[in-house]
């Protein structure tokens, strides 16, 4: 909720209470904002109203503005001034970013301006110290280590894709108990694969607590199944594949309590690593310990495993965001070359958009969902997608020759002008072959 004397601060600054209210959102939740998100928010039309208030806020300071695709205006509002007014001196939403990041804080915007109303966790400290007291661990907690000048010196900053955390009040919980709800905005892109990385980063975090929402948002509902889908199969405690997970965790964890290491593959301590961190609830440390000692057969141990019926403690549901925000194309001040923008202080390599690379995000995308057989069919030696098999095993005919790989006798390739990635044998004895035809059929067509 908004207090009261941040809305003063900022009116002291010459705005009003709408302007106020929602240059207060802009600040904490995003750092940018567009003048259509302007418009909804306070529910006037283009005019007077919108032009005092650009001009106002980009005549003191508060605000400056770049033209973007489709001539969309895009304000970054970066003042120390205001972020002083509403104690936020140190939050960083006021700093240039990057198109991608942009395009999301834009799409945070859109959601917190749709629920104005609720209670955010607004600050890093905010949220930090909320899930303290629910005694979660500080590892646990999501963040990234940054380093400082000093290379032994290290920082670590929470909850840094500042996604909406806020309390439900269509919370069905008991009187006095908070459920915090956790969204994510995603772009109108066809991956998933940001959306796959974040639940991984929060997976352990989320499970910890006793009780939490999730909200996927994005500009688009074609997505809304798959991300659904994904969600249960990661959170779904009673499903098929969850108890056989934990039956293989069960066998893996014994053997390796019985020093039988060498028996272990890489894969199977991956996921005994994995289940140290998922699989250490009360019930699932009582199952083990029986079954260790012999009082659950091998054959009864998914039955077991499957019979505990636990109510879901989280609950998933989608909201479509009115805006994409695909206005990074084309606009001026922006580099073509990366589509980046032309200030040197944001890394070109942080400012690639998803459509810049699709295949890479897809592919990406689809090995996260699909596991490690997704290459199982590649099994040639060399690099490429599709096997090779020269003229002499196989159907494909010479002209097939050509790849990435270098010819190991250089010499023949130069006579006849082509390059091969298999053994110089085999290359040599096609090569004869296809000569040897050609000749034969050039003396049958002299001969006739």
């Amino acid at each position: 909720m908004i207090r009261p004397e941040h809305l003063a601060a900022l009116g002291d600054l010459g705005y009003s209470q709408q302007e106020s209210r929602f240059l207060y959102l802009a600040a904490t939740h995003s750092g940018y904002f567009t003048l259509r998100q302007f418009l909804d928010f306070t529910g006037t039309a283009k005019g007077w109203n919108v032009h005092q208030f650009t001009s106002k806020s980009i005549r003191l300071g508060h605000v400056r503005v770049a033209t973007c695709g489709y001539r969309t205006s895009l304000f970054n509002l970066y003042s120390r001034r205001v972020y002083g007014a509403l104690d936020r001196d140190n939050l960083r939403n006021r700093r240039r970013l990057s198109n991608e990041l942009i395009r999301t804080r834009l799409l945070i915007l859109d959601f917190v301006l749709a629920h104005a109303g609720l209670e955010y966790l607004e600050t890093e400290a905010e949220k930090v110290a909320y899930f303290r007291d629910l005694a979660v661990p500080e590892a646990l907690i999501p963040g990234r280590v940054y380093k400082g000048i000093d290379p032994n010196s290290t920082t670590k900053r929470c909850f840094v894709d500042r996604f909406p955390v806020f309390f439900s009040a269509e919370s069905d919980c008991p009187p006095g108990e908070l459920i915090p709800t956790f969204v994510y905005c995603d772009s109108a892109d066809r991956g998933l694969f940001h959306y796959i990385t974040h639940l991984r980063h929060y997976e352990h975090f989320l499970r910890r607590l006793s009780g939490f929402h999730f909200v996927y948002a994005a500009p688009s509902s074609v997505k809304f199944h798959r991300a659904e889908q994904f969600f249960r199969s990661t959170f779904e405690e009673n499903s098929a594949t969850n108890v056989q997970s934990i039956a293989r965790y069960f066998r893996i964890r014994r053997l390796w309590d019985e020093n039988k290491h060498s028996l272990l593959t890489r894969a199977d301590r991956d996921l005994l690593r994995y289940g140290n961190q998922r699989y250490r609830d009360e019930f699932s440390e009582s199952v083990y310990r029986k079954w260790t000692a012999g009082g659950t057969e091998e054959q009864a141990l998914e039955t077991l495993l499957g019979a505990h019926q636990t109510a879901p403690k989280w609950r998933f549901r989608t909201h479509l965001l009115p805006r994409d925000y695909n206005i990074f194309g084309s606009e001026s001040g922006m580099d073509r070359r990366t589509r980046a923008s032309t200030d040197r202080s944001v890394p070109r390599s942080a400012s690639c958009s998803d459509e810049e690379k699709p295949k890479h995000f897809q592919t990406k995308e689809h090995a996260m969902e699909h596991g490690p057989n997704l290459y199982a069919a590649k099994i040639v030696s060399w690099p490429g997608a599709t096997p090779f098999c020269p003229a002499v095993c196989g159907p494909n005919p010479l002209r097939g020759f050509g790849g990435h790989a270098r010819p190991r006798n250089t010499r023949f390739a130069r006579s006849f002008g082509v390059v091969c990635r298999v053994q110089d044998s085999t290359f040599v004895l096609a090569t004869l072959q296809r000569l040897f035809v050609e000749h034969l059929d050039k003396g049958s067509s002299m001969r006739m």
